[in-house]
């Protein structure tokens, strides 16, 4: 009986942990004001703790290489920015607030004549990171590809 208890709590925490990546909030398309001295037309965002587990790195790793793999032109040119922020520093509480993101996330932010809305891909980064990395690659290429 002990056994099966403990097998459904490590089940449950497993698939929280996956859903709510790293105790995130669940937002979506939040209207934002980034602390950026030039706004590119996209911003993607990756914010996090200065540990972080095995699939909020991987998000990292996967976010910066796909901005760098298809978009060098646009990020040489001001278009498209990369940010990589830990959000345990206190110079980066602002933008954590803004994008209510309490430990991890991942948001792609598109500055439409002033006005910056944010999509929130925290939920699918964490579905896909690790398992499906690719999946995720060609989410996010598609997002900032939308937005430019």
């Amino acid at each position: 009986m002990l056994k099966n208890t403990i097998l459904i709590l490590t089940v449950v925490f497993g698939i929280t942990f996956i859903f709510y990546g790293c105790g995130n909030s669940n937002k979506t398309d939040k209207t934002v004001q980034a602390s950026v001295k030039i706004k590119p037309k996209v911003s993607v965002y990756y914010l996090h703790q200065k540990k972080g587990c095995m699939t909020c790195k991987a998000i990292g790793k996967i976010s910066k290489a796909t901005t760098e793999k298809y978009y060098q032109k646009e990020m040489k040119d001001g278009l498209l920015a990369y940010f990589d922020l830990d959000i345990s520093q206190p110079v980066n509480d602002s933008i954590a607030k803004k994008l209510e993101c309490t430990w991890s996330g991942l948001y792609i932010i598109s500055n439409n004549n002033g006005k910056e809305v944010a999509e929130d891909l925290t939920d699918v980064a964490f579905m896909y990171a690790v398992n499906n990395p690719d999946t995720l690659e060609q989410i996010v290429k598609s997002i900032i590809t939308d937005k430019l």
